[in-house]
């Protein structure tokens, strides 16, 4: 009986053994196992590639930011001496702006209109921060010469101002008194002759120059006596309109 019990209590211990190993939950823990350990390595991957990626932006980023930088420097560099002067004089206008010890300095200063034969004004202003406590419409020939008059005043030393007109022929006493204030500024003066209907001409007048015994008995210099003085030099000639075939026959 002994015997009996004990050979059927091996034969179930073996059983229990042979089901065991055999049984599909060992192979899973070994295959979650191996899952696991991929799932694992992905996630580091995956982890290492936004890295790659922000350095890359930030690479794009650097390099955009340069890109910028340099534009900004070409385009410093491209102004001429009255312009960078003129960028320097904003800036600090704005700054003062905001300064309240600031005492103003108010001045007279004449201002074009966007076309040269719209009236223009005069402006009562503070000629260091901008700021306007009186102005008064005048006429677009005093606009453009005062205009003329208060750029070669806040030039640069040694520069050369350039006025170009399509309207106008001739400079005023405010401008030669400006000259004769200013013996460093030279001024380029591109105009249309045949009483602004033709050709575009261009004289300089060299810094320096007795402006005032330029001026006739009115108190105006002309520009084609002018560039008679200094050179007049053809900038581009007048485009005539194509001569119709009556024209051309009766020119025959």
């Amino acid at each position: 009986m002994n015997k009996r019990v004990l050979t059927l209590t091996l034969l179930s211990s073996a059983m229990f053994t042979i089901t065991v190993l055999s049984s599909p939950f060992s192979s899973g823990r070994i295959a979650y196992a191996e899952n696991n350990t991929a799932s694992t390595t992905q996630a580091q991957t995956a982890s290492e590639q936004p890295v790659e990626k922000t350095a890359d932006s930030a690479n794009t980023t650097a390099y955009s930011q340069s890109a910028v930088t340099t534009e900004a420097t070409e385009a410093i560099q491209q102004l001429t001496a009255e312009e960078q002067a003129a960028k320097e004089r904003e800036e600090a206008r704005l700054a003062l702006q905001k300064d309240p010890n600031h005492i103003h300095n108010f001045k007279w200063v004449a201002k074009m209109n966007e076309s040269e034969s719209a009236e223009g004004t005069t402006n009562y202003m503070c000629v260091e921060c901008g700021k306007i406590w009186y102005y008064r419409p005048i006429d677009p020939y005093y606009a453009f010469v005062g205009d003329v008059a208060h750029r070669i005043e806040t030039a640069p030393e040694g520069a050369m101002v350039d006025v170009k007109t399509s309207l106008f022929i001739s400079f005023n006493e405010e401008v030669m008194e400006a000259l004769k204030e200013r013996p460093d500024v030279s001024v380029c003066v591109s105009f249309l002759d045949q009483q602004y209907k033709g050709n575009r001409m261009c004289f300089i007048i060299p810094a320096g120059e007795d402006t005032i015994s330029l001026l006739d008995e009115n108190g105006y210099a002309g520009f084609m006596f002018l560039g008679g003085k200094y050179g007049l030099t053809l900038q581009e000639a007048m485009i005539l309109p194509e001569a119709t075939e009556t024209e051309e026959k009766i020119a025959e």
